[in-house]
């Protein structure tokens, strides 16, 4: 019997022993994982980098340092480069698909900075992740370098980054010479319906707000909201002495270029309208605050001399 409790007693102990040794293991491998994720963005990946980008615009200033064949997995929103149509979906802003990233074995996972909760989801589940800022031109031009110095494109990310701001000072040069007319840019709204409804426009953040200003324009909204939804008495109101409405290519195609303009003969007291100086904007780009912003930006900059396109 003695010897029967002397087993007993020596498996409990052994039994503990284990216990508290997977539980050190665990410990270990925690913070393993959570410093692997927090020393991620300070790191250079080599070229067998398995990225994620979790945003079309972090996906295009990826794409456009020639790190293409290391991306594994993008947002189910990404259309551009078109190589980027066949890269796995892992879902979209509001809709992340975790297990399609975590099958993915992705060395790093690129997201919005209004991502960080996400991010922290997947530090703990071992991977390592980067947030960029593309709510403002210096963000999305910052995110270049960054991006670049991580994944050992610097050289790249450099001349990519220099064309950028070569483009951005010309048209702020232009700029200086010009009257800053009062400029109303809608980024969406109900379109086709024969009068101009549901109007959300460029506000008092983000980098559309930013593009009016380098391009010599008065943002026509002058409140706090960084993207208002407009009544009919704010567009009176404000009295835009040019409109540009942003608009997509399906609902160009589906809509029609014309009935899309013609919603604005609705507002004849509008000074834009009278002038015959509203204009769109046409092309799925002009949304994603990725490298191609500074396109967008020359295109608002010359409105008046280019039209519709």
């Amino acid at each position: 019997m003695a010897a029967s409790e002397n087993k007993g007693g020596i498996a409990m102990r052994f039994a503990k022993l284990i216990g508290v040794s997977l539980l050190v293991v665990a410990s270990f491998l925690g913070s393993y994982w959570l410093r692997r994720g927090a020393e991620s963005e300070s790191q250079t990946l080599s070229s067998e980098a398995r990225i994620v980008t979790m945003a079309p615009s972090s996906g295009e200033v990826v794409f456009a340092l020639g790190l293409g064949d290391q991306v594994v997995g993008v947002s189910r929103f990404a259309s551009y480069p078109p190589e980027v149509m066949d890269k796995a979906k892992v879902g979209g802003y509001l809709d992340v698909d975790l297990e399609a990233i975590v099958r993915l074995k992705p060395n790093v996972v690129v997201l919005l900075k209004e991502q960080a909760d996400l991010a922290q989801q997947l530090e703990n589940l071992g991977m390592g992740t980067m947030l960029v800022d593309h709510m403002s031109v210096d963000g999305i031009l910052a995110s270049i370098t960054k991006l670049g110095e991580r994944f050992g494109k610097a050289e790249e990310a450099r001349v990519l980054r220099e064309s950028l701001e070569s483009r951005i000072e010309k048209v702020r040069m232009a700029a200086r010479t010009k009257p800053h007319k009062k400029l109303l840019l809608s980024i969406g709204r109900e379109l086709g319906v024969g009068k101009v409804t549901g109007v959300v426009a460029a506000g008092a953040g983000g980098y559309h707000q930013q593009l009016l200003e380098i391009a010599g324009y008065t943002n026509a909204y002058r409140g706090s909201e960084n993207f208002p939804q407009l009544s009919r008495e704010h567009l009176i109101r404000m009295n835009p002495e040019i409109i540009i409405d942003m608009v997509n290519v399906r609902d160009a195609e589906a809509i029609g270029v014309e009935n899309i303009k013609a919603d604005w003969k609705s507002h004849p007291e509008l000074v834009a309208v009278q002038n015959g100086k509203v204009f769109l904007l046409l092309g799925d780009e002009h949304f994603v605050p990725g490298p191609r912003f500074v396109a967008t930006l020359e295109w608002i900059a010359e409105c008046e001399e280019r039209g519709a396109e």
